[in-house]
């Protein structure tokens, strides 16, 4: 039985273990620090009807 071997794959193991962890404490940090992104703004809604200033549409106008 080697010794030597066995203390190598140990410790490789757990620098591994390290590594995944560090990984995924930063995901983790990242997603949490993240600011929201804003959505994008809204095109204008189109207008109905008639203004209510008196105007009515030029096509509505018959001679």
């Amino acid at each position: 039985m080697q010794l030597g071997s066995s203390r190598k794959g140990r410790l490789r193991n757990r620098l591994i273990v390290a590594v995944l962890a560090a990984v995924a404490g930063g995901a983790a940090w990242r997603v949490a620090t993240r600011r929201p992104q804003l959505p994008a703004p809204a095109p204008e809604p189109p207008r109905l009807g008639y203004s209510t200033n008196g105007a009515h549409p030029q096509h509505a106008i018959q001679h």
